[in-house]
């Protein structure tokens, strides 16, 4: 064999030699955190869902989740879903709020009054025993372990004892009777969204915010962030408060729809909206829009949850619960 002949195929079998290492080293994928979402489903009939409309969401101190629906509620233990229903005690079927006390009771609004659940027994309060309207929208705990109630008539507030009403008085006092959403927040102030604006109540003085904006006093939901900024989702969209500062968010600047029923903030940071055409996640600098497209069973979410994982829950309409665990950035 000649020198050239030797020389040419030991080149060539170097080349190959070289070309089978680079393609070895690049299928074989080193460790890196998540980079895709992860979605996961819960549905009634393969679980124990108490029904696949889902209305309202809490999380207890233990990280059980807590589901109202349209047909009863559920506890969600981690791995398994257990419901009670009407014939278990339950002042009524639909479930339109739902909140936990500090000594660990489930307290339940309804459009006909509402039931205390101890783990094992109810207690239904109405009007007959000082509840002061039986159609409830919305729950809160304060500082105190008073229980505040968003109604159709005004707010009913329970000390464990005694009965408060407190309703529209003029031109003073709580500014219209039909509320939404009631948050109590860091600093123990009380935040009541009606459908004609926002009234904040502390140490006995009411104050009333209401927007040149007629849609966006029509207020659905309320949530304050690890920041101490408000958030209030309306049918103009949602608006950010924090003292004097304010900024609106609204279809013309990403979201998805301007009517927003839910908000909710994750470990990230991110703000998460919800709304009948889908959810829109605010970065701090951009939005982004999650659908049917892209995870959610449904695009009509009724309200969301951050569990003890920092996973994302998304009440549905009549889908039941889309979850997501986010991605988290390469390094």
């Amino acid at each position: 064999m000649t020198s050239k002949k030797f020389i040419f195929r030991l080149f060539s079998t170097l080349t190959a030699l070289i070309l089978l290492f680079t393609v070895f080293s690049c299928n074989k994928q080193p460790y890196s955190p998540l980079t895709q979402d992860n979605w996961t489903y819960h549905k009634s009939g393969s679980e124990n869902l108490a029904s696949n409309e889902i209305t309202c969401m809490a999380k207890d101190e233990q990280g059980n989740i807590w589901i109202g629906t349209n047909y009863g509620f559920s506890k969600y233990d981690g791995s398994t879903f257990k419901s009670w229903y009407e014939k278990d005690g339950l002042i009524y079927h639909g479930i339109t709020a739902i909140a936990i006390d500090k000594p660990g009771n489930v307290w339940l609004g309804t459009p006909y009054s509402v039931s205390k659940f101890d783990g094992s027994n109810f207690t239904n309060y109405n009007t007959d025993n000082g509840l002061g309207y039986n159609d409830v929208y919305s729950i809160a705990i304060d500082k105190q372990n008073g229980i505040w109630f968003g109604t159709g008539h005004g707010v009913s507030f329970f000390d464990g004892s005694n009965w408060t009403t407190y309703e529209k008085q003029g031109g003073s006092g709580l500014v219209y009777n039909i509320l939404r959403s009631v948050l109590v927040d860091q600093n123990n102030h009380k935040w009541f969204g009606t459908e004609f604006g926002v009234s904040e109540f502390y140490n006995g003085i009411w104050t009333t915010n209401l927007s040149s904006d007629a849609k966006a006093n029509f207020i659905f939901s309320m949530f304050e962030d690890k920041d101490q900024n408000m958030w209030f989702g309306s049918l103009a969209g949602v608006l950010r408060k924090k003292g004097t500062s304010q900024q609106s968010f609204n279809t013309d600047n990403g979201l998805v729809y301007n009517q927003v029923d839910a908000i909710a903030q994750d470990n990230q940071g991110n703000m998460w909206f919800g709304t009948q055409l889908g959810v829109s996640k605010y970065n701090g600098i951009s939005m982004k829009t999650y659908n049917i497209d892209n995870g959610l069973a449904s695009n009509w979410i009724t309200c969301i949850l951050v569990d003890k994982q920092g996973q994302i829950w998304f009440g549905s309409k009549n889908k039941g619960i889309s979850v997501l665990k986010l991605a988290q950035p390469t390094e």
